[in-house]
């Protein structure tokens, strides 16, 4: 049997939303779902092919063998319970990598396959939900799960989908808004500035008051000057009031410039949240405003006691940081202040990987790695004119074992640090990287330039070290 693999959900309001790709889960009562299905139908979209009645899905009657087991040989879709049913759904579905925010994953993971991922569960749940009225309802569960959004036509039709997802059909306990777990938005915008309708996210917010992930990253067109966006105080306490106790992993994406003094505020509501990524900081004095009491403070005992992985130009940044117990991940612009040091310092037993921007006016990460005896995992962007002996300290560094390079355009040259592989190497020979047991290397590469690379990956493979090159790795922890 073929069908369409989309289709209207529910209403006609959500169909003109059709450039919104969405999933939805809930956790409804078993109790509640009808078990005597039999001859069952899902009215097909206009235009689309006809869904046939489907056979009785209903658990029918087994004899049971030996307890309460059964031969599965004999068994189909058809002949299974519901419980099994849905558990399949479930499995053929799920997308745990969405919700992953483990120290171990934040960097490793490949977020480009992430949202490939994220689209084929979309188009496998909405296949399967029209398949028949018991797929439909079992499906439902998952369907607004996870909702990416990837274009719109107008604006217009996010603040529809946001309406559609507050709406409750009267045999549900919770709204599809409250079923959404992740929000992913990642379109182009072209507007320019910041309107009062982006404080909401066109109602997305008020919507989806469950969510445990939050990327903002709208991709900000650079033929309007100023070419980024200065985001609302508003926006930064809406996100601060509504998801203090549910949100675990937060982005905003570059371009969408974020107030220094909300960033603190903000955090000093934040409860569960392990994971912040915000490339862009204004660094202005202090808004009057921000004396006034936001809602959710938290006292300074129980504020960011789960944060693990802080990203971006949040540390660059006069922000008080008065314990960070979880942190693990950070990253650093090229200027590292005093009292970023200091912090450091006094974090150093915990911090194992490091994303530091290096150019030739400042050489801050020979101290840094001093400061931060347990590095495990180096991140670095090379920019060019740049040396390994600018990089790294005079002393051994006895923990290191990752070292990630970033290459730019200018960095296939031989005043780059992958251009300066051979002092690198002449470095790990003297003994001082001695855990080091991997490189790898991410970023365009000049085919005339791999050859060499080739070879030198051969000697690091001598040495017993991997080598490793990721032309689609990309540098998004900082404000590259």
């Amino acid at each position: 049997m073929q069908t369409r693999s989309k289709r209207s959900t529910t209403s006609s309001l959500a169909e003109r939303s059709s450039h919104v790709e969405r999933i939805e889960g809930s956790s409804q009562s078993p109790a509640k779902r009808p078990h005597n299905l039999s001859t069952s139908r899902v009215e097909p979209v206009e235009g689309s092919s006809q869904v046939k009645d489907s056979p009785n899905l209903s658990p029918p009657r087994i004899k049971p063998v030996e307890g309460w087991s059964f031969d599965l040989s004999c068994a189909s879709i058809n002949t299974l319970p519901v419980e099994i049913v849905r558990s399949i759904i479930r499995l053929a579905t799920d997308v745990p990598v969405a919700f992953d925010t483990s120290p171990e994953s934040v960097l490793d993971g490949d977020r480009d396959e992430t949202r490939r991922l994220i689209i084929d569960s979309i188009k496998t749940k909405l296949s399967l939900s029209i398949v028949s009225k018991l797929f439909h309802i079992l499906v439902d569960e998952y369907l607004y799960e996870i909702i990416l959004v990837t274009d719109i036509p107008r604006y217009e039709s996010l603040r529809s989908f946001a309406a559609f997802l507050r709406k409750k059909r009267c045999d549900d306990v919770r709204s599809r808004g409250e079923r959404v777990r992740r929000l992913e938005l990642n379109f182009q915008e072209d507007a320019g500035y910041w309107s009062t309708s982006w404080d909401l996210l066109w109602g997305l917010l008020p919507a989806c008051p469950n969510l445990e992930a939050l990327l903002f990253q709208p991709q900000v067109l650079s033929m309007h000057w100023p070419w980024a966006i200065f985001c609302s105080e508003q926006f930064m306490r809406n996100i601060a009031r509504r998801y203090g106790g549910t949100l675990r992993k937060l982005e905003i994406g570059r371009g969408i410039i974020v107030p220094q003094h909300c960033i603190q505020a903000m955090l000093a509501c934040m409860e569960n949240l392990e994971v912040i990524c915000i490339p862009d900081v204004d660094h202005d004095e202090l808004n009057p405003s921000t004396s006034k009491q936001w809602t959710g403070t938290l006292p300074i005992g129980d504020r960011m006691t789960h944060l693990h992985t802080i990203l971006g130009q949040i540390l660059c940044s006069d922000i008080a940081f008065h314990s960070l117990p979880r942190v693990r991940h950070v990253s650093l612009g090229t200027f590292v202040a005093p009292t970023v040091l200091d912090l450091l310092q006094s974090h150093a037993g915990s911090i194992i990987s490091l994303y530091y921007e290096q150019n030739t006016l400042y050489a801050a990460l020979p101290a840094i790695l001093e400061t931060l005896p347990n590095l495990e995992h180096l991140l670095l962007r090379d920019c060019g004119n740049l040396a390994w002996d600018m990089v790294l300290p005079t002393p051994a560094h006895s923990n290191l074992q990752i070292l990630t390079l970033f290459v730019v355009l200018s960095s296939d040259d031989e005043s780059s640090l992958l251009g300066d592989m051979e002092s690198l190497l002449n470095t790990v020979e003297e003994g001082r990287l001695p855990q080091l047991k991997k490189i790898r290397v991410g970023g365009p590469f000049l085919d005339e330039y791999r050859q060499g690379l080739c070879e030198l990956g051969e000697k690091w493979s001598r040495l017993g070290i991997t080598w490793k090159e990721q032309p689609n790795l990309q540098a998004w922890h900082g404000s590259l």
